[in-house]
């Protein structure tokens, strides 16, 4: 075929061009998905961010004690001795009162 004749079967071929109407309907469509589509992930983002320190309380109740207080739980304890924390802050006032003395 010539160069020619295949113009000639190009120009006779009917060309099929949506009309507007279609082509705004197919925007309008796939612009709404897109927005459904960010609403569901922003939902479900923050359904997941209000679930998760939900969660996270529910599984620290049952957290095992750690060795140092399994170990002074088999230690025998003294009614008149504080706890350590209270004990040295009991050391701390006396020697702020020390060095105010002095």
């Amino acid at each position: 075929m010539e160069y020619n004749e295949l113009i000639e079967k190009a120009q006779a071929m009917p060309v099929d061009v949506p009309d507007t109407g279609t082509i705004i309907t197919g925007v309008h469509r796939t612009i709404r998905r897109r927005r459904q589509r960010q609403t569901l992930l922003a939902a479900a983002a923050c359904v997941l961010l209000a679930i998760m320190p939900l969660t996270l309380s529910v599984g620290g109740s049952s957290a095992k004690p750690t060795l140092a207080e399994s170990v002074s739980a088999t230690l025998p304890s003294s009614p008149d001795n504080l706890p350590a924390p209270l004990t040295g802050y009991r050391n701390s006032i006396r020697n702020h009162q020390t060095k105010t003395l002095i």
